[in-house]
């Protein structure tokens, strides 16, 4: 508990919750709580699943999970270290009403951060005062309205943007554009009309909102009792109550309301969304693309890109034109056989060609991390010769910013950097596709950096480790008349055992098992041929070509450093020699000359010369 304090470095890298700007900022605003490193900062988290396991909304239950922030970055957020403190139950979601749910929590939270809990820490067999703190929430979309209050549908879904979310009603849904805010004032682009939304742009980029700005908002709220009317009906929201339905229990919380990061925006969902609009436009894929006959027509009343208007036929139909960001029935084979033909390394992804359905050439089926890795690894590379220069551009664009986005280690600097990326990024889209590929999700992404800048490190602030815990959750379920009282029962025993084996000496569990691919380290004196891998299958053999033995053993000397004085050796003789092309002349010249120097050698002082070096130097039997 104490890792954040005693062994975090302190740089310009964010690789823990510690090196964020919220919790240096909660460090200034309380340092009465910052003083003792022990105190414990907590994420909340909490999202519904049906614990019949499939993907229907006829169950829904909802635990509520408490995560630990001050553990280091390898037990941070995972299964052992997180608390199911609340289940609320079904069949139906609490939605707006959660407040409900969580008042024992909230209470517990307030007196734990005012007056403390006695604790003995085991470390220097003492009692002190533990306070504690929740630093921020984690949850899908849905459930961030429910528990911050705010809506996430409507024309001001967007809570980043809150009141200056740029919204236009299209013939049949809302689309969120206008991301030419997000430009210089000087750009170009921000005077285009045609290749936009047929509007010159000339507002500002919303300024993000502190906990003073909300409460004012939150003020003008009417007194909300929660339930359902009396008459059964959905109250009116007043215009001057924006899109907020009540004032969410956190703000109960001494701290809350000068937190900078209070509910997260879900990178894992965001990314699966974006992933599934893209590959569903990109396919025509029915049900999924985003270019459909009703998504035309929003074109011409915008007045832009002629060339895509629908064409009234004889019959009074219309006929589509052709799209440049919509694959051929030739190229969406291609790429269904190069996903197909993707291997990965064990335990990087899943499965994902089983993803693609033989019949009619498309990708269903796909899990959050499936889309994560198509969208990061594989789209930018399974597209190239297919569709447009300029669309190809900007899906890798994409693919990029998110690789960039996830990794465990974020740079300050660079994050700023993305936040004018993914502005462009976004106008580029804006250029390419309909309005109606532009639903919140797509909007969303403009604001990750800035979150990424206050909180640090998204590997502790997504649903990624929450879906695996609920996952566990599932599992348990064995009588299905007692929904809530079996997960209960089988979270407890959990615990125990968890607890239990912590302690337990001579006996495998899940802190001292082995890896599932436990392989052993050859016992080979150069390190290129010592590899912790083992091969899966049968031994093939294989008869390779003269050229291909070649290269072969190329690649082989310029990365074994032990052979690396011997390269540099060679290069300097053949400079000396005068000679005219001298990275040829090392390639063709250097295997010969390295096996008759290593075999003088050897023949010189055998006890010097390494077996595995000149056992290199001798190369295979052709």
């Amino acid at each position: 508990m104490l890792w954040h304090k005693e062994k975090r470095i302190d740089d310009d890298y964010m690789r823990h919750p510690a090196d964020s700007a919220a919790w240096k900022d909660f460090d200034k605003d309380f340092p009465q709580f910052a003083a003792e490193p022990r105190n414990v900062r907590l994420a909340l988290a909490t999202v519904g699943f049906n614990p019949f396991g499939d993907m229907s909304t006829s169950y829904s239950m909802w635990p509520v999970i408490l995560a630990p922030l001050n553990l280091p970055p390898w037990d941070c957020m995972k299964d052992p270290f997180l608390f199911l403190c609340l289940l609320i139950p079904g069949k139906n979601s609490p939605g707006k009403d959660i407040d409900v749910y969580l008042r024992p929590l909230v209470d517990e939270l307030k007196e734990l951060f005012i007056d403390g809990a006695d604790t003995f820490d085991v470390s220097v067999k003492k009692t002190f005062k533990l306070h504690a703190s929740i630093m921020w929430t984690i949850n899908d979309f849905p459930a961030y309205g429910d528990l911050s209050g705010w809506t996430t549908k409507g024309y001001l879904a967007c809570p980043s943007c809150n009141e200056r979310t740029y919204s236009v009603k299209l013939r049949n849904k809302i689309c969120y554009m206008g991301h030419r805010r997000s430009l210089p004032r000087d750009h170009p682009w921000r005077k285009d009309k045609k290749k936009f939304n047929g509007k010159k742009e000339d507002a500002e980029p919303p300024i993000s909102l502190t906990g003073d700005d909300f409460l004012l908002q939150l003020d003008r709220l009417q007194t909300r009792i929660p339930g359902k009317h009396a008459s059964n009906k959905k109250r009116k929201r007043g215009p001057e109550e924006l899109n907020w339905t009540k004032r969410s229990i956190l703000f109960e919380l001494p701290y809350w309301s000068k937190l900078k990061l209070r509910h997260n925006l879900d990178v894992m969902h965001i990314e699966k969304n974006i992933c599934e609009s893209i590959l569903g436009t990109l396919m025509n894929v029915d049900g999924k693309t985003k270019d459909t006959v009703k998504a035309r027509p929003d074109l011409e009343d915008m007045n832009i890109r002629k060339e895509l208007h629908l064409i009234k036929k004889a019959n009074d139909k219309y006929a589509m034109p052709a799209a440049s960001y919509v694959m051929t029935k030739k190229e969406r084979q291609e790429f269904c056989e190069f996903i197909r033909s993707v291997k990965f390394p064990d335990g990087y992804a899943s499965n994902i060609s089983r993803c693609v359905t033989s019949s009619d050439q498309k990708l269903s089926g796909m899990k959050s991390h499936d889309c994560h890795v198509i969208l990061q690894r594989i789209l930018p590379v399974g597209i190239r010769g297919s569709v447009t220069k300029e669309v190809r551009e900007v899906l890798t664009e994409l693919g990029h910013f998110f690789q960039h986005l996830c990794c465990k280690k974020l740079n300050k600097t660079e994050l700023e950097k993305m936040k004018g990326d993914i502005g462009l990024i976004l106008c580029k889209l804006e250029k390419i596709y309909p309005p109606a590929f532009f639903d919140v999700m797509v909007h969303l992404a403009i604001h990750l950096p800035d979150e990424a800048i206050l909180g640090g490190s998204i590997q502790f602030r997504w649903m990624y480790p929450i879906e695996r815990f609920l996952f566990g959750l599932k599992q348990s379920v064995r009588n299905k008349a007692r929904l809530e009282g079996s997960v209960a029962e089988a979270y407890i025993a959990k615990e125990c055992l968890t607890f239990c084996s912590m302690y337990l000496k001579g006996i495998e569990t899940r802190f001292n098992r082995e890896d599932r691919n436990n392989d052993i380290e050859l016992d080979d004196s150069l390190p290129i041929f010592s590899q912790k891998c083992r091969p899966v299958r049968s031994t093939t053999y294989m008869n390779m070509s003269v050229e291909e033995l070649k290269a072969l053993m190329w690649f082989v000397f310029q990365n074994c450093e032990e052979v690396e004085p011997f390269l540099m050796m060679h290069k300097e003789e053949l400079v000396v020699d005068g000679c005219m092309n001298l990275e040829r002349e090392h390639k063709e010249k250097f295997p010969a000359w390295f096996k008759k120097h290593i075999i003088d050698l050897y023949d010189n002082d055998p006890s010097g010369v390494n077996e595995s070096l000149y056992s290199l130097a001798c190369a295979p039997n052709s």
